[in-house]
């Protein structure tokens, strides 16, 4: 991962926000994706906190960003694989496992245009707090990013919300993100 990249493990919500507003970005078709579903988690493989590739992370939730030039990539500070990813690669290694077998059912995508994850999304860690009042992972250096006055990412991840964008399942995303701009 490129070091002058924002970056605390466990935080991909504010990673992904930092990540949307580099410059590389801007005039580029950008979309934030939040990996969510019914269910408490989503088996995701290739993620750097796991003990080895072939092992899944259990996330209650991931949140990624993918790019378009010529072809869509994927953004994932968390990944093992190639940064930025191609997208058709990253979705079927990511979701179906080393041997693309795997069926992740209970996942969903909540896409939604990267400008307006920048300009709406606001979190106040709430979520990251044990009920001893302990963190669940240290947070980030930065202050926390609150753009509205209630936070807002629980609600987001819901998939029965109506939150911003469209939810996909991950079929939609693999059809729909493996194309190039000349498809």
């Amino acid at each position: 991962m490129p070091s002058k990249l924002k970056y605390t493990p466990a935080y991909c919500e504010e990673n992904i926000w930092h990540l949307a507003n580099e410059d590389q970005f801007c005039g580029l078709d950008a979309t934030v994706v939040l990996v969510t579903g019914p269910g408490s988690h989503r088996k995701l493989w290739y993620q750097r906190c796991s003990e080895h590739d072939e092992i899944p992370v259990h996330w209650d939730y991931h949140v990624i960003l993918l790019v378009r030039d010529d072809n869509w990539q994927v953004w994932d500070l968390d990944t093992t694989l190639e940064l930025p990813a191609n997208a058709s690669t990253y979705f079927r290694k990511t979701f179906y496992g080393p041997d693309e077998s795997f069926n992740n059912k209970n996942i969903l995508f909540r896409t939604i245009d990267a400008d307006e994850y920048i300009a709406n999304f606001s979190s106040d860690r709430a979520h990251m707090r044990l009920p001893s009042g302990d963190w669940a992972a240290p947070p980030p250096a930065w202050p926390p990013i609150v753009t509205c006055e209630k936070s807002n990412l629980m609600a987001w991840l819901d998939s029965d919300s109506d939150g911003p964008g469209e939810l996909l399942t991950l079929e939609q995303m693999i059809a729909f993100y493996s194309l190039s701009k000349s498809s």
